[in-house]
């Protein structure tokens, strides 16, 4: 009996699966073993693509991981400009790179209403391994800023940040949109680097 993963495909998700479906019936028909490989590379993009089976308890204290992958930095910093201006307020950041063999959806990390959904266009430079690449790739590379307002008036900030895999930074969600905790939110199309900033005390849960 064949193993068939059951897999739910995000949304998002749907127009790269299409692409790459269409290429692996193109290909098998001219040459079936490229076709196979095409096949693999589909089935990979399909577990990438999926929606995760990520977990929230009923604490409104909490903010939630918004992506899978790795943590790179956990720094004081400032809001960004795109939303904040020259007056913008001390803030904790938090910032996570996803891997190309991590789940791509991003979720929202709190309950709450979309204030802003900002797209800055920018460049797409690589992420480097220092401090000193991240800075200037989030500095120069394109980027979407999303704030979140809570019941309580507490807000984040989620801003998906371009590379040279993540060329499409999604975020379909109109200001004034609720969403709860672990809701889809969007997705930096392929493996991209988000930012979290908080300007309250709240526990961090993953």
């Amino acid at each position: 009996m064949t193993f068939i993963p059951d897999w739910k495909i995000a949304d998002d998700g749907w127009p790269v699966l299409a692409l790459a479906g269409i290429v692996t019936i193109l290909t098998s028909m001219i040459f079936l073993p490229l076709g196979c490989f095409f096949l693999g590379i589909m089935i990979w993009l399909a577990h990438g693509l999926r929606l995760p089976n990520r977990q929230t308890k009923a604490d409104d204290q909490i903010i939630y991981a918004p992506a899978d992958g790795v943590v790179l930095d956990i720094e004081p910093d400032r809001f960004p400009d795109g939303l904040a201006g020259d007056d913008a307020a001390p803030a904790k950041r938090i910032t996570i790179q996803t891997r190309l063999t991590d789940t791509q959806l991003q979720t929202s990390p709190i309950t709450g209403h979309i204030v802003e959904n900002l797209l800055l266009p920018g460049l797409f430079r690589k992420w480097g391994f220092d401090r000193t690449s991240w800075q200037a790739a989030r500095l120069s590379n394109e980027r979407r800023e999303i704030r979140i307002r809570d019941a309580y008036d507490r807000e984040i900030m989620l801003v998906q940040l371009g590379s040279k895999t993540a060329r499409q930074l999604i975020c379909r969600l109109a200001e004034g949109k609720f969403v709860q905790a672990g809701a889809p939110i969007g997705m930096a199309r392929i493996a991209g680097v988000v930012d979290v900033f908080r300007a309250s005390r709240m526990q961090i849960a993953d």
